[in-house]
């Protein structure tokens, strides 16, 4: 659901939520539902950062569970420019695009917590005009 470039380990990554075995629907009004309820448990308590959330993920795959960017972009890993196949997090780590939602929501959410903190910085990185975060 997003195409931030500079990841955290797993060892770096912050998850205050256990995912748990209930299966959401592949569909984005599910994606949506549940990454609302998940989003108190990263203190993004704030109508504002709601819709900063739904901004970014809208741009990003339109919320769609499977959606895969072919396009090449230009990104800096370990100081130097590199392309990099655009596209969510499932596709960045290297994960199956079968991926359920809810691994993707949580890895996005992560993201967006060790990278910017909240939903509304990491809308702001994308609104500057870089159209990434």
């Amino acid at each position: 659901m997003a195409i931030g470039i500079v990841l955290a380990t797993p060892a770096q990554a912050h998850s205050p939520v256990v995912l748990k075995s209930k299966t959401i629907e592949r569909t984005p009004e599910a994606a949506k539902k549940h990454a609302k309820v998940l989003m108190a448990s990263y203190g993004w308590h704030s109508e504002k950062e709601w819709q900063c959330l739904i901004n970014l993920w809208t741009k990003e795959s339109n919320w769609r569970p499977n959606a895969h960017n072919k396009q090449l972009v230009k990104v800096k890993i370990d100081g130097k420019w590199v392309y990099v196949q655009a596209g969510g997090i499932p596709q960045i780590l290297g994960l199956d695009p079968k991926t359920p939602v809810e691994k993707q929501i949580l890895l996005g959410m992560q993201y967006i917590t060790n990278r910017y903190r909240t939903p509304c910085k990491a809308w702001q990185f994308w609104s500057s005009g870089k159209g990434w975060y």
